[in-house]
């Protein structure tokens, strides 16, 4: 099977339903994940850390959220309808989102030590490939789980 999707045959509003969906999936991965991992911190040290410290941690947790994943669905909704048109590799857009975000830290935080603009770089472009993972996982599971259950799924050929 073939994880990357065909270039020509998905029309427009389908794509903006799977970037939606990632996105989603993404939003609920990165705001999640850090909530969990605080429960799990608070109960293994022992300390709830006062009686605003979570409904304020979880509520940060779900503006940032719901922050990155408009930034990265936005890239990958760019990224995605560049890929179309131009034939663009597929390691192309994670580089220049490492390029992007590494440079912009270095313009913003001109001060900071040398390595923090490359590894705030990395970590954007990990939230980006997360992201695009999560774009992919959308397109592609369907298909497999028809293919597995042996069900007719005939996309519609424009």
């Amino acid at each position: 099977m073939n994880a990357q999707p065909p270039n020509k045959s998905r029309p427009v509003l389908p794509l903006l339903v799977l970037h939606i969906a990632a996105a989603g999936v993404c939003f609920a991965f990165f705001s999640i994940t850090p909530v969990a991992v605080c429960l799990v911190c608070m109960a293994i040290g022992n300390d709830p850390g006062g009686p605003m410290f979570f409904p304020i941690f979880v509520m940060g947790t779900i503006l940032g959220a719901a922050a990155i994943t408009a930034l990265l669905a936005g890239a990958a909704l760019l990224s995605d309808l560049l890929r179309r048109r131009y034939h663009v590799p597929l390691w192309l857009p994670p580089l220049v989102v490492f390029a992007l975000a590494t440079v912009l830290c270095w313009l913003l935080f001109s001060r900071a030590q040398p390595a923090v603009p490359p590894l705030v770089g990395v970590v954007v472009a990990i939230a980006f490939i997360v992201h695009w993972a999560a774009v992919s996982a959308v397109w592609f599971l369907p298909r497999l789980l028809f293919g597995l259950l042996h069900i007719d799924y005939a996309p519609q050929k424009s």
